[in-house]
């Protein structure tokens, strides 16, 4: 009798144990508003909307399908989540008092003291790198924009590649092929006076703000120099996320000796042949070049919050903006190689870069 009383004992703090665990703390609703299928999308939710949960261990799951939903707290206090969506799907999730699954970073960067200073980051889609003032003392090495590494692979090879040091062969994962010499890269930004851009110089320190599971950000900055009658500084905040082509990089001018300061964010295109687009109508600028025995990388770059005016300059698609100064620019530059399997043609390109435009101008909606 003692045996059997103990065993239902038993049960019931089992039970009470698991009602605990499983406890809903928050439930919200998110919203496609738009008529186009939403992969690996990313969704802040604003700091209000969750701020009960702040301290918690929870899980987040769709609530039709128990489908557990990735999740990472970003510097500024907001949610950031991930999740596929098809046109004009409307999801209902659950945030749970219960221990999330483990989640693997689908993204990486760090600081490469043991190649002349680069920067490297990538996630599953793409890798990218800047180069660090070391790399001026190497003159015929030297770049000035933003890098990017082929990959086709969802691995993350930054640490592999450099160990190795044959990222400029294929070795069936990706390479390093794509050429940016003093140029603006798969873009960046410049001071451009008197119709020229205008060299600072490469970043000399950094700092790492979030580094993942989902979105990793970080910092260069740039120091002072004198340049075309002006003192000029600038920090750069750069963020990928997960399942993204592109980067967000916000770029911050410190400027004195003028009370404007024309800058040019832009792809370089190198008079190349290939397809190039201007589209003002979606605020983008792509560039698909003709094909190589490594294949081809297509650049985009794209300014979603200004209505900037597409420009050919000096070789590069992009805008001239003038800046106030400590005015920042926001924009969001990439690129993609027609190996990884995904976007294989200037067409695939061009609709990933409006869609991507779109998505950002329409963000799902977060309701309770």
């Amino acid at each position: 009798m003692k045996a059997i009383q103990w065993v239902i004992v038993m049960v019931g703090i089992g039970s009470l144990v698991h009602a605990q665990q499983s406890t809903i703390l928050l439930k919200l609703q998110l919203k496609n508003s738009l008529d186009l299928q939403r992969n690996t999308q990313s969704i802040e939710i604003l700091l209000k909307k969750v701020k009960l949960l702040i301290g918690k261990t929870f899980r987040i799951k769709e609530t039709s399908t128990g489908k557990e939903i990735p999740y990472q707290w970003l510097k500024n206090g907001d949610l950031l989540v991930q999740g596929d969506f098809t046109a004009k799907e409307t999801k209902k999730i659950e945030f749970s008092q219960t221990p999330s699954q483990s989640l693997s970073n689908v993204v990486y960067g760090r600081f490469i003291p043991e190649r002349l200073g680069d920067f490297a980051w990538e996630n599953d889609k793409i890798a990218f790198r800047m180069y660090g003032k070391e790399l001026e003392k190497v003159p015929e090495q030297n770049g000035w924009g933003m890098d990017a590494w082929a990959k086709r692979t969802d691995r993350m090879v930054i640490n592999e590649w450099y160990k190795l040091n044959n990222y400029h062969e294929d070795n069936g994962d990706g390479l390093d092929f794509f050429q940016v010499g003093k140029t603006l890269g798969a873009g960046d930004i410049l001071p451009y006076i008197s119709g020229e851009f205008v060299y600072l110089g490469n970043y000399t320190s950094y700092k790492i703000l979030e580094e993942g599971p989902l979105r990793f950000t970080f910092e260069l900055t740039y120091p002072q120099v004198e340049k075309g009658g002006y003192e000029i500084s600038v920090v750069k905040r750069i963020s990928l996320d997960a399942g993204s082509q592109l980067n967000k990089s916000v770029a911050t001018y410190h400027f004195s000796g003028r009370q404007t300061l024309p800058v040019f964010a832009g792809i370089v295109h190198w008079d190349g042949k290939g397809e190039k687009v201007a589209d003002q109508n979606n605020h983008l600028a792509a560039y698909w070049p003709e094909n190589s025995k490594n294949g081809i990388v297509g650049t985009g770059m794209l300014f979603p919050y200004a209505n900037y005016y597409i420009v050919d300059k000096n070789k590069h698609l992009g805008s001239e903006i003038i800046l106030s100064n400590k005015q920042s620019v926001t924009f969001y530059a990439g690129a993609a190689w027609d190996k990884a399997g995904e976007i294989t043609s200037a067409k695939d390109w061009e609709k990933y870069l409006q869609e991507f435009y779109l998505k950002l101008k329409y963000p799902i909606q977060v309701s309770k």
